[in-house]
């Protein structure tokens, strides 16, 4: 240290490792990135860039969930919603609202993994109703033909499905003629997957659902239609709904 003579424009002049201009220095270095480091273990500094990381990370990992989102019925997926919004708020809390000095660094610490652990659940709750939840596949759903009359069969196709155990189907009917007839209340329906007697539905009526069993992987799923009506009547069949599930 060299100590110059003290006067008005005289100051005193400080060198080496532990000299107050480079402790003042280093102090704003980590309080800009950290907080202040007087109370880095027990209240790290509101808005410091310590806080924010775990925040970015749980944005990245709910922003993942959101994309690998499958199709389906959006009351399944409120249960994942919820996990990522609450992830979201809790970190969000913990970096805005947890620098005050009652807040105990356990408190914060189980925000911050509370955090995660939310947004992981997010993740994992969408990866598996992307492999088990229910597809909304009538998109992919055709019918031929679209008409006929009593004893007419027709077939149901549905193409590139994705796996599952279960077909939900809903088939509508309606008068193809409906000035010259009034067939729709009187019209049944007998429906089975081909060749499975066993899954054989009769008595069908129009947006009535019906449940089949499927198994393995597939490149498409046929379902046969015979047509119970009236003679005389000539009626039109569409899919309404067909949804895939376990």
């Amino acid at each position: 240290m060299t100590d110059d003579r003290r006067g008005d424009d005289v100051q005193v002049a400080s060198h080496g490792e532990g000299a107050p201009a480079i402790g003042k220095v280093g102090k704003l270095f980590l309080s800009v990135f950290v907080g202040d480091p007087a109370e880095f273990i027990g209240n790290v500094k509101r808005w410091s860039g310590w806080n924010w990381p775990p925040f970015f990370l749980v944005i990245t990992l709910g922003a993942v969930a959101l994309i690998i989102a499958p199709g389906g019925p959006t009351d399944q997926f409120l249960w994942v919603y919820f996990a990522i919004g609450a992830a979201v708020v809790v970190a969000f809390c913990r970096v805005i609202g947890v620098g005050s000095r009652d807040s105990s660094a356990v408190w914060r610490a189980l925000m911050t993994g509370g955090s995660l652990l939310l947004a992981v659940l997010g993740i994992v709750g969408m990866d598996h109703l992307a492999d088990h939840g229910e597809v909304d596949v009538t998109g992919r759903t055709r019918i031929s033909p679209a008409t006929g009359t009593n004893g007419s069969g027709l077939r149901v196709v549905v193409n590139a499905p994705p796996e599952r155990t279960q077909l939900r189907l809903v088939l509508t009917v309606a008068d193809a003629v409906p000035g010259a007839q009034s067939c729709t209340p009187d019209t049944e329906m007998a429906v089975q997957l081909p060749n499975n007697a066993n899954t054989l539905v009769a008595d069908v009526t129009s947006g009535q659902p019906v449940e089949f069993p499927l198994g393995g992987l597939r490149d498409r799923i046929v379902v046969d239609v015979d047509l119970l009506t009236e003679d005389g009547c000539r009626m039109s069949v569409s899919v309404a709904e067909a949804a895939l599930h376990d």
